[in-house]
């Protein structure tokens, strides 16, 4: 495998560990974000939802088998069903993190010793640029993809909910996404320059240009005496 190749490998699994990584804290995140409906809409307390909500996302991230069912919130087959989806979907994401930031810092350290850390900066920064210019897109209409998001993801109709046959939807409307959204782009963008600050630091490049900035400095002074 060439030194290119092997860069961007590095960095499409730094990718894949990063939003893994996004995606289990955001999960993880989601009950602060969750809408409480008026007591009109839902005839349970702050508690109650909030319980409900927690049993949801541990069967939603337990590997072994298990069947959906909370304590007070119904939920009809085809929610049942959806999330059964949502589930597989979520333990493959992570998994596929987990085995990638495995593999990602096996590499770096592999290039590391070989003095070849150099050679992951510049797609790094392209896969950055790539994901500034493209990560707002989403959100000029984010209603339409969302909708196209799920029809791209699932092959059935379960996840359109019905509010009387389904509660849990009042529970999680279109703008709780957006945020979760939001959250999970923060967080990896977070990573990614952390990992070009860790980077940076390995090859001295800081040290350069802190080195550069004292030397026009004292060739300032020189020029002054």
């Amino acid at each position: 495998m060439s030194k290119n190749i092997r860069a961007i490998v590095t960095v499409v699994l730094c990718l894949l560990a990063v939003s893994g990584i996004a995606l289990f804290a955001t999960v993880n995140l989601s009950p602060l974000f969750i809408h409480l409906p008026a007591r009109g809409q839902f005839k349970l307390g702050e508690g109650v939802i909030r319980a409900d909500y927690c049993r949801l996302l541990v069967y939603l991230q337990q590997p072994w088998p298990t069947r959906l069912s909370l304590a007070n919130i119904p939920l009809s087959s085809h929610a049942v069903d959806h999330f059964r989806d949502v589930r597989h979907l979520l333990l493959i994401g992570e998994a596929v993190g987990l085995v990638s930031m495995v593999l990602g810092v096996w590499l770096l350290a592999k290039q590391k010793r070989q003095g070849q850390l150099l050679s992951v900066l510049l797609p790094l920064k392209w896969l950055f640029y790539m994901i500034v210019m493209t990560v707002w897109i989403p959100l000029i209409n984010f209603s339409r993809d969302f909708v196209c998001f799920h029809q791209l993801l699932f092959n059935n109709q379960d996840w359109i909910f019905v509010p009387s046959r389904d509660p849990i939807i009042l529970v999680m409307p279109e703008e709780f996404f957006w945020h979760l959204f939001i959250i999970f782009v923060v967080i990896a963008i977070t990573l990614l320059l952390l990992l070009w600050g860790w980077l940076a630091s390995q090859l001295g490049l800081f040290k350069l240009r802190t080195d550069k900035t004292d030397d026009g400095r004292n060739q300032g002074h020189h020029d002054n005496s």
